[in-house]
């Protein structure tokens, strides 16, 4: 019995190690300008990523309201290190997330797209799980009518936004223009990705959150 606890709680350890190495480690750092001294940022995060082998995708706020740019990376060995920069900044923080979604994908992603979609959610209180579950719903509708879905991020130290997602576009007529599929498709699709109908997936998404924003993002190149 007991030879047969030790082998219980190996393979225990074993499933937990495989589930915490499905999901990568991403630094996310936003970054926002004093008046003036957004030009010389953008010079100082280009030179960063030369230094970094590529190895950082930065998106720049299309007006610039909480944020100016945000980087994305994969978090450093230490990831308490501070990124540093000599222009003036009004604030610079920067915090922890996981991803399902491998690091190569995601700079491939940031590479052949210009447009980001990038929402912020704060889950209402005990909807954390379910939040995710939604925006995973939500991908598989997406999948189902031809469409890439967004890139799921949930916070593990260092902000109260508890989950982020990010949507890679090529363009500002990709991201508003639905395939030209039929209307049944879509509302089959709804279904099947477990929502009550297709006009019910924002409102569903509402429920769940305390609040959010979002916003289009352009390529850094």
């Amino acid at each position: 019995m007991k030879n047969l606890l030790i082998v219980i709680g190996l393979l225990f350890c074993q499933l937990f190690a495989l589930t915490t190495q499905a999901a990568e480690l991403y630094r996310i750092t936003l970054l926002k300008a004093d008046p003036g001294s957004l030009g010389p940022l953008l010079e100082e995060t280009k030179k960063l990523r030369k230094a970094n082998n590529g190895n950082l995708i930065i998106m720049r706020h299309s007006q610039g309201d909480h944020w100016d740019l945000m980087l994305l990376g994969p978090a450093p060995k230490n990831p308490a290190t501070e990124l540093k920069f000599n222009s003036p900044m009004a604030f610079q923080h920067s915090f922890l997330a996981e991803s399902e979604q491998s690091w190569s994908k995601l700079r491939k992603s940031g590479e052949t797209n210009g447009l980001y979609h990038i929402e912020m959610f704060h889950a209402a209180p005990n909807k954390l799980a379910e939040l995710i579950k939604q925006r995973e719903m939500e991908n598989a509708y997406y999948h189902a009518t031809l469409r890439d879905g967004n890139v799921i991020f949930t916070t593990t130290f260092g902000s109260d936004v508890d989950v982020f997602t990010v949507g890679f576009y090529k363009d500002l007529k990709t991201f508003a223009t639905d395939p030209d599929l039929p209307e049944q498709t879509f509302a089959k699709a709804a279904t099947d990705a477990g929502f009550e109908s297709r006009s019910t997936i924002g409102l569903y998404l509402r429920s769940l959150m305390s609040s959010h924003h979002d916003t289009l993002a352009t390529k850094v190149d």
